[in-house]
């Protein structure tokens, strides 16, 4: 008689968020975590971008690596290099935090919310830390979507670099699945594929050149924030530092978020489950598959519009809510449709639709 064999442990204690694992899923001390990383010449620490969990550790890292007046330089994918005279007067102190937001146009260019990255910025500030931009220009990625590379200008051609790196065969698969959650695409024709891979190697390979020319410009070494698709498995940002800075040392950190454990995905990992903070003033967690609300400002829309804690999204605007990512679709659903966003809510039993109203890019909600 066969006995049940259970299932192999991922990790080997239970996290709480914030805690550190190593590539095996033990426990990782935060000081072990910081002798690594001090000996890497690019840190890249992935993160998703409504995380206040991923920025926090972000910041702890960068705090840890820059204490005892030890320089380090900031990348960030946030900001252009078309913004990069706005932080050059910021790293000479120019320009103070509370005016960085809008000196970028964050608003308008990167959207998420600022002060999430806020304390990052003040940590910079206080240091003397070099920050720099390491993205072309957002437009150029839809452009470069939509037209190819042909349909640029002279000018807009100048920003991408000359060498195209291409993306790993074994990441090409997720790539292909990243396309199909995108409405209107079709992961099954070669030539949207080719123009989705050939967007993907651009982005990672500039964001890697920028990295490059940071380290050799300030003398320091690099930490690059970025989202966890261009980190996560070395696939993206770090694959293009091997070919073009060859003899550096890379170390990748990428959040966990309780599901199924990679030990390839990074050299280390923080726990952070899945949660977001939205404008309308709710903080949104994934629990057991669920999308759980667990704070609601008293003075924000969420509050007006009828949400309380404990309510669980169950779909928005029509789309099964099964994951932060389902959230992201359903607002650019709305949007581009221009209806409101209608979410289907369960309460102690009950379930009910909210109109959460119109969706606005660059106000603040009312």
């Amino acid at each position: 008689m066969k006995k049940n064999i259970p299932p192999e442990m991922a990790v080997s204690f239970l996290t709480c968020s914030g805690d550190y694992l190593d590539p095996v899923g033990d426990p990782l001390p935060f000081d072990k975590l910081m002798a690594e990383a001090s000996k890497a010449d690019y840190v890249l620490i992935g993160e998703g971008h409504t995380s206040v969990c991923d920025h926090k550790a972000q910041f702890d890292i960068i705090d840890g690596l820059s204490r005892g007046h030890r320089k380090i330089a900031i990348g960030l994918e946030m900001v252009t290099t078309g913004k990069q005279d706005v932080l050059n007067r910021f790293n000479l102190g120019q320009i103070p935090v509370t005016e960085l937001a809008r000196k970028l146009d964050w608003e308008n260019g990167w959207r998420y919310d600022f002060n999430m990255f806020k304390p990052i910025f003040q940590l910079a500030a206080k240091r003397r830390l070099t920050v720099a931009g390491l993205n072309f220009p957002f437009s150029l990625v839809q452009e470069i979507g939509e037209k190819g590379l042909d349909g640029l200008s002279p000018d807009d051609r100048a920003l991408l670099p000359e060498k195209v790196i291409p993306p790993a065969p074994e990441q090409e698969e997720g790539l292909k699945e990243v396309l199909a959650m995108h409405q209107g695409h079709d992961a099954g024709d070669p030539k949207q594929v080719e123009q989705f891979f050939l967007v993907q190697s651009l982005w990672d390979t500039a964001m890697a050149e920028q990295a490059v020319k940071l380290r050799r410009d300030s003398g320091h070494p690099v930490v690059i924030l970025a989202g966890g698709g261009h980190v996560e498995h070395g696939w993206g940002i770090p694959r293009r530092l091997k070919v073009l800075d060859p003899q550096a040392k890379i170390m990748t950190v990428m959040p966990w978020r309780g599901d199924e454990f990679y030990p390839t995905a990074a050299d280390s990992f923080f726990y952070c489950p899945s949660s977001y903070e939205s404008r309308m003033g709710m903080t949104i967690e994934m629990r057991r598959g669920e999308a759980v609300i667990t704070v609601v400002k008293r003075d924000r829309k969420a509050y007006k519009k009828g949400l309380r804690p404990g309510d669980i999204i169950a779909k928005a605007q029509g789309i099964p809510v099964t994951s932060l990512r389902s959230m992201h679709m359903a607002g650019s659903k709305a949007h581009r449709e221009d209806k409101p966003l209608v979410f289907t809510i369960k309460r102690r039993g009950k379930i009910f639709d909210l109109d959460m109203g119109r969706l606005s890019r660059t106000k603040k909600d009312k």
